[in-house]
This record gives structure tokens, C-alpha cells and sequence, in this order.
């Protein structure tokens, strides 16, 4: 299982952010898509 605490993730289509308090190694899903991670500096704008 990888470490995902601490790391935030973004959903591409609403904007939702979560940050990791606990893994329990599910997927991030929001709005029927997988989440992605949100880089250092990145404000989920392209």
C-alpha cells in the first residue's frame, strides 16, 4: 500500500481537495473520476 498521508488530492472536474489523515488504501474518487495528487505549487488551474 502506498503512503498517501500527508498528500493532498484534487478532483479535475469541481475543484474538490482532500488531504490524507489516514490511508486505507481505497481510491480517491470524486465526481466518477480518481483524484489527482496535488503538487507542490499547483492551484488546480491549467
Amino acid at each position: 500500500m502506498s503512503n498517501r498521508v500527508g498528500k493532498t488530492y484534487f478532483c479535475k472536474i469541481c475543484g474538490n481537495e482532500i488531504e490524507f489523515k489516514k490511508d486505507g488504501g481505497g481510491p480517491v474518487v470524486c465526481c466518477g473520476m480518481e483524484m489527482t495528487i496535488k503538487k507542490e505549487g499547483f492551484d488546480g488551474e491549467e
